[in-house]
């Protein structure tokens, strides 16, 4: 056989195993449909947890809401997966970003992401006037955190399988979709689009498709602040690729500059308006959620002590649990990147110095429940009751979240 046949058959061969690997994307029929159940059964729970809520009372000091019967929609199926951040997240989306005169002494839509906001955006600029509306926009958004919650799940359980085994990969979607901040996922956040690129940045970073990964991890930098960590697994997975012999570097590794430049680029529009190429660090701070103020270290434990914050005590419970997984994972297991990974976004997590909202920014760092779900693959009880323990949590927090009362 010539050289140009061996050619010709090498990219013959490369082009049908993506092929074949798309279609195994999209007709891996079995596990799309466990996850379909699997989600629509728990948004079922959910929409049934919000259909009583009302049974409840709500949260007094938002009464304006509870006359009003709704916080930014009069479509019950779309309001009740909106509350607080949700009015910052949609003030993007209709205004842009509004600079304050001092950035540090009250709150600011300069302290969320651009990602999930302009998206939406995108989706919906070329609409006739008539729908441009918040409701538009707002279901626009809840569809796009749910099919990114759908495709994470799916990334999450094919991942595992590489990791683990395929019993992990069955039990780590159920083990997400119980976690107490589950219902996050289908709200009007970017929690679930963040999640879906983060997995997606590694599973293409496992497959070599580095220019793929790039995009993806330069997508995540601009949805969430510590979306940029997501460049230590993914460096970490390229040098192991080449028995970390830096003479076989090569320049695949460049595309990932794209994460830094996105960064710039959206740092440098919140100079043009603001005059400050910090803006964003200095309304993070009006938000209680610095990595330079030492002395917030103080207040961390401040709100277990407040009657009225009791779900504080599960952030305390999610951030514990997310340290002790990670430093496991890291130690105990072959998948370094993953624990790596972890346990840094775990330590960035504590070092702002702030405990509120901890379990549902540890619901995102994917790697510690995969291995919670591998931990417990011969323990079928065991697990079984930590997914029951985990959806009452959620069910009853969801609940709250209806009425107005702080969650995460």
């Amino acid at each position: 056989m010539n050289r140009m046949q061996i050619s010709f058959n090498y990219d013959y061969n490369r082009r049908m195993g993506k092929s074949a690997e798309k279609r195994y994307f999209f007709s891996d029929k079995s596990l799309w449909l466990f996850i379909l159940k699997l989600f629509s059964g728990s948004r079922l729970i959910l929409l049934i947890t919000a259909w009583f809520s009302g049974y409840y009372q709500g949260n007094v000091i938002y009464q304006r809401y509870l006359d009003q019967g709704f916080f930014l929609s009069s479509k019950w199926l779309i309001d009740i997966w909106c509350r607080w951040d949700s009015e910052w997240q949609l003030s993007i989306v209709k205004w842009g970003y509004i600079a304050p005169e001092d950035l540090t002494s009250g709150y600011s839509n300069l302290a969320f992401f651009p990602l999930y906001p302009y998206l939406i955006k995108l989706l919906t600029f070329w609409m006739p006037q008539r729908f441009q509306t918040e409701s538009v926009y707002l279901l626009i958004g809840l569809l796009i955190s749910n099919i990114c919650f759908l495709l994470a799940l799916y990334g999450i359980s094919k991942l595992s399988e590489y990791l683990f085994t395929s019993r992990t990969a069955r039990l780590a979607p159920i083990l997400m979709i119980c976690l107490p901040c589950g219902f996050y996922f289908s709200a009007f956040y970017g929690e679930s689009l963040f999640l879906c690129l983060i997995v997606y940045t590694l599973i293409l970073a496992e497959k070599d498709q580095w220019k793929w990964s790039a995009l993806c991890a330069a997508f995540a930098a601009l949805c969430r602040p510590h979306g940029v960590l997501i460049l230590i697994p993914a460096a970490y997975i390229y040098m192991a690729k080449r028995n970390w012999n830096f003479k076989k570097i090569g320049t695949s590794w460049l595309w990932y500059f794209l994460v830094p430049a996105g960064i710039c680029i959206y740092f440098y529009y919140l100079y043009t308006l603001t005059g400050d190429f910090l803006a964003f660090f200095k309304a993070q701070s009006s938000w209680g959620r610095s990595l330079t103020d030492l002395s917030a270290f103080s207040l961390y434990f401040e709100p277990l002590h407040t009657r009225h914050n009791r779900p504080t005590t599960i952030d305390l419970v999610m951030i514990i649990t997310s340290l002790i997984l990670s430093i496991l994972m890291t130690f105990r297991t072959k998948n370094k990147a993953y624990g790596i990974y972890a346990l840094v976004c775990t330590l960035v997590l504590i070092g702002t110095g702030n405990l509120y909202s901890m379990m549902r920014y540890t619901a995102v760092i994917f790697p510690v429940w995969i291995y919670a779900a591998n931990l417990l693959k011969e323990k079928k009880d065991a697990f079984s009751l930590l997914c029951l323990v985990f959806l009452s949590v959620q069910v009853l927090l969801f609940c709250g979240w209806i009425n107005y009362y702080w969650i995460a």
